[in-house]
């Protein structure tokens, strides 16, 4: 009997081992535990993700940490909140802290133009300013850099950061400083670059130096890290395990971590920028990464951006009193991982997901994360319908007239156009729908939206609608989400111009000439059999890529501005790149010259 009580004691012990290594932190009450449990658990299975870990932090301290799914399943090795995943776009919060403590060791001032600290910079702007890029409006996204140079973005062996700068050499601004909100991972590339000329190290050494050692955060990593990388979550994308390769901006996107090292992350910034008695960043810099840095620009956003994160306001009731707080965050997206973490600094609480599949781009919300826990924890409802910032609700409320006679015209959105003739019902194709506007009664220059997929499936459009603006000679299209209130300019009248003779001649396919980086049996990114075609539709100069993978698939419609230079149409992401004809007969786009084929 004195054995097997021994016996029962270390297996009693060896249980409490395992569950300790699966979840590191639990305080919080057994039915909150039990709700947030069963909600992911639930989550996984409905949308078939593979692996999610999460965490949550309140009043200063890590009170719950899970994982859920696998980090490798074919070994059937679970996940944990010790699971590293791949954060994708969180990565810019990092950048912009670095980007800010150098600031406050006088080595550089964000109000300065970056190419003070890269000299060689010497992309062109094509709209009568200074030509200078500053370092403030690079990390919240206004600076008018082009957003990606699409050649050796994901890739098996990225070139280095002179290759990107002389590529943008080639290329021209796609808008002016502060027009509108452009997200660019290139200029993100750019300021990781500075950190490491300024710091004489690399951008990941800075990183790790100044951020992830002092923060404790131990499972956290850039370059390949051998030790760290055994626990790092395999990749799944379609169902399938595939190696996702390197991301070629560092700096926008490459660090790896887990939810326990983002936790902390979190807790520095709900602190001030204090952790274990040590300040990384003033109380001053915190507040200015958090605040909206881009209120004044010339096509007004409905949310926050400052540096590194972008914030809502959301709505908070318990019992009868309500009050408007800020949800600060920043979600990353790569194709097999999927990243998000939130804090809110009035409720001095955060939380962070973490996925490893396609399919978890669907889970990985930190609002529903906040949200459930508010609800079972401090008996909070989290209503995260838009609550207009007090500094953007003049542009959102005091808009232009924009008479119906002005409305005609058409509109580039890069991959498609809507052409207005009829102002009362507007008729356009996006894809395999046809979609049609109607006029509203009540406003001319309001739309109700209708969709019809292959020519005869229905599709409801719910609380959406279209609008039309005029600001300064130009009118522009918008969508606003009426449950929401958010509005967002998508695209601007094109006014055509007549097509040069040096274009038409340019018409045909073409083939890359120039070093294609590529990323091997990769079910996305693969440039394998990569072409190039140049026609003419609607009256625009069109280019069409070609190639293995969907995602580098599809036509974007051209706006002319010379008999050598183009533009991708539209405004905003991914709009005002520029397509060359160069001297010796080739094409140059997004990082590939291209030579016509036989």
């Amino acid at each position: 009997m004195k054995n097997m009580a021994k016996l029962l004691s270390f297996c009693f012990f060896s249980w409490m081992v395992v569950f300790a290594n699966a979840q590191t932190y639990n305080q919080v009450s057994a039915r909150t535990k039990k709700i947030l449990d069963s909600t992911y658990t639930a989550l996984i299975k409905k949308y078939k993700a593979v692996g999610l870990s999460l965490a949550i932090v309140d009043s200063g301290k890590i009170v719950y940490s899970q994982g859920f799914g696998f980090e490798d399943r074919g070994n059937k090795i679970k996940a944990s909140d010790k699971t590293i995943y791949r954060i994708g776009s969180c990565t810019k919060s990092f950048t912009s802290l670095a980007i800010l403590q150098l600031q406050e060791k006088q080595k550089l001032s964000i109000e300065h133009s970056v190419k003070r600290y890269l000299p060689e910079l010497k992309i062109e702007s094509r709209f009568g300013d200074d030509n200078q890029i500053f370092i403030k409006d690079m990390m919240c996204h206004v600076s008018g850099l082009p957003c990606d140079i699409s050649n050796g973005f994901f890739c098996d062996a990225p070139p280095d950061m002179n290759w990107v700068i002389n590529e943008l050499n080639k290329q021209t601004t796609i808008s002016p400083r502060r027009y509108k909100h452009a997200y660019s991972n290139v200029a993100y590339g750019l300021l990781g670059e500075v950190i490491a000329r300024l710091s004489q190290s690399s951008y990941s050494q800075y990183i790790k130096q100044n951020i992830f050692t002092p923060l404790h955060m131990t499972s956290s990593y850039i370059d390949e890290d051998s030790s760290l990388s055994k626990q790092f979550a395999r990749a799944y994308v379609n169902n399938k395990l595939i190696k996702e390769p390197l991301i070629r901006d560092q700096a926008a996107g490459l660090i790896h971590s887990n939810v326990l090292d983002m936790a902390n992350y979190m807790l520095m910034f709900l602190n001030k920028g204090e952790f274990n008695h040590k300040y990384l960043l003033s109380p001053d810099g915190i507040d200015d990464m958090i605040k909206n840095q881009i209120s004044g620009i010339t096509l007004p956003e409905s949310d926050a951006w400052g540096y590194g994160l972008y914030s809502s306001a959301a709505l908070i009731k318990k019992e009868k009193d309500s009050s408007v707080v800020n949800i600060v965050q920043h979600a990353g997206d790569t194709y097999a991982f999927h990243a998000d973490f939130a804090f809110i600094p009035e409720l001095n609480l955060g939380v962070v997901v973490l996925t490893n599949s396609d399919k978890g781009v669907r889970i990985r919300s930190a609002s529903k994360l906040l949200k459930t826990y508010l609800k079972q924890s401090r008996n909070i409802l989290l209503n995260t319908g838009f609550v207009p910032p007090k500094d953007s609700i003049k542009h959102l409320t005091e808009k232009p007239a924009c008479k119906p006679e002005d409305i005609k015209g058409v509109y580039n959105f890069t991959s498609f156009l809507i052409p207005v003739k009829n102002t009362k019902k507007i008729k356009f194709k996006q894809g395999p729908a046809k979609v049609v506007l109607n006029q509203r009664k009540d406003d001319a220059t309001k739309y109700k939206v209708k969709a019809i997929l292959l020519g005869c499936i229905p599709i409801k459009i719910k609380n959406q609608e279209f609008t039309f603006e005029k600001k300064e000679s130009r009118v522009y299209a918008k969508v606003v989400f009426t449950e929401t209130g958010r509005e967002d300019f998508i695209g601007i009248n094109a006014l055509p111009k007549p097509i040069p003779e040096t274009w038409k001649k340019s018409y045909g396919k073409y083939k890359p000439v120039s070093k294609v980086y590529g990323c091997t049996n990769c079910p996305y990114a693969n440039t394998d059999g990569l072409s190039m075609t140049l026609k003419e539709k609607n009256g625009f100069v069109v280019l069409v890529l070609q190639a293995k993978s969907d995602d580098l698939k599809g036509s974007s419609y051209l706006e002319v501005l010379s008999e050598k230079v183009c533009v991708t149409g539209g405004i905003g992401r991914n709009t005002g790149e520029t397509v060359k004809l160069l001297e010796n007969g080739n094409v140059y786009y997004s990082g590939f010259e291209f030579a016509k084929a036989d």
